[in-house]
């Protein structure tokens, strides 16, 4: 194959640590057991029980944040080889590693499809010590991760029907051109819709289909979930979007953030508790900021999303659609396998397995994971990467 590429050295961009937010819905969480008992935060509430133990959780998740805050770890520079690009979309790749190819007798290919929320980063979150990306070139893979890069850069980013039936659509036909490989095609959350629609425009591409933690049925699991906080939010928040034509990241962390306050208030409490200078403390500040480093949403994009997915619930029904042709997963016919985490909070299990069954012959993996820990946690290799690759290794 003959690829034109360029290497380059791939910056991250400036932190985003929304403390005050944290903060805010921390100490919220804190303090609503006692608004429910109908206590006022008097100086004579502080110095009881309730108010002991209140302040002690307080002031052991500020601790949690500071060290965040104060945390030396930077991700560094990444030297890619990027070999396509197209406006601010590119195509990076991951080499198999030359070990892995001496006892292989078929050449692998995989292309990554991300969500458009946050980065790629989570699929190689700590390159020296835990990588879903490098981990698969380890085991024989060519691994070509598209990256979105700034939305509002790009005009053809401005939409779903451009950014996915044109940006895309270009993308995928292109590397197919250029490689002499089987081809699997893996879209994590939004990225297995964007996969799906790749599929349905170009049925040519690929050889395999992996949606990991795929939303589908948006209406199924909804409720004290992420897409009900959305629907909430909708009627009011698409016309702010409208009016400043693009959704700022920070107000999506806030809805993600509002479906459990509490969380930011145990995350931070342990991670107090970490012991400093380990792997587990470094993960979990490249996590946090990789959550927090989401770039900015055309409204096009925003619009089209929330509307014909969270309100309308078309991917399911079969109406969903991109530049005026339906993507109905009932006409996939690749080999799929649908990997559903038992224990997601974003995508839930009851979203995400209607696809299993729309798709005739896909096998369903369901690992004892979350949302994020599929990708990073100590469990992953086991409950998901190591079964993914026999699956994919058994379609070629």
């Amino acid at each position: 194959m003959s690829r034109k590429q360029k290497f380059s050295t791939i910056q991250t961009g400036c932190r985003q640590r929304p403390l005050m937010m944290q903060l805010a819905l921390a100490a919220g969480a804190l303090a609503q057991p006692s608004l429910l008992k109908g206590k006022n935060f008097t100086d004579e509430f502080w110095q009881k029980a309730d108010g002991i133990e209140a302040k002690a959780s307080m002031e052991k998740v500020v601790e949690g944040l500071r060290r965040y805050q104060l945390h030396p770890y930077q991700r560094p520079p990444q030297r890619a080889s990027i070999i396509w690009s197209d406006g601010e979309a590119r195509i990076l790749w991951y080499a198999a590693s030359p070990k892995s190819q001496k006892n292989a007798t078929v050449k692998k290919s995989i292309l990554m499809i991300p969500s458009m929320i946050n980065g790629a980063e989570i699929l190689d979150i700590l390159p020296e010590e835990r990588s879903f990306i490098r981990w698969l070139s380890m085991q024989g893979f060519d691994v070509f991760v598209l990256e979105w890069g700034n939305l509002r850069e790009d005009p053809e980013l401005a939409s779903l029907d451009s950014a996915v039936g044109v940006k895309l659509v270009r993308a995928v036909t292109w590397l197919k051109s250029e490689i002499d490989t089987p081809l699997c095609g893996i879209g994590y959350c939004m990225g297995g819709l964007f996969l799906a629609a790749a599929e349905t425009l170009t049925s040519n591409v690929f050889d395999s289909l992996v949606f990991i933690a795929t939303p589908w049925n948006f209406k199924a699991g909804a409720k004290g979930n992420f897409a009900e906080a959305v629907s909430a939010w909708a009627p009011d928040g698409l016309r702010r979007v409208r009016h400043l034509d693009y959704m700022p990241n920070e107000w999506l962390q806030m809805i993600f953030a509002g479906v459990d306050p509490s969380q930011v208030a145990r995350k931070f409490s342990a991670f107090a508790d970490m012991k400093a200078g380990s792997v587990e403390e470094k993960l979990f500040v490249a996590v946090e900021d990789w959550v927090n480093g989401g770039g900015d949403l055309p409204s096009g994009i925003i619009q089209q999303a929330i509307k014909d997915w969270y309100v309308d619930n078309q991917a399911v029904s079969g109406q969903w659609m991109i530049n005026h042709q339906k993507i109905d997963a009932r006409t996939i016919q690749k080999p799929s396998l649908v990997i559903v985490p038992a224990k997601d909070k974003i995508v839930p299990p009851a979203s995400a397995k209607p696809l299993s069954t729309q798709i005739k012959g896909a096998y369903i993996l369901t690992p004892d994971c979350g949302h994020i820990s599929m990708m990073v946690g100590s469990k992953a290799e086991k409950e998901v990467w190591q079964p993914m690759k026999h699956w994919i290794f058994s379609q070629i």
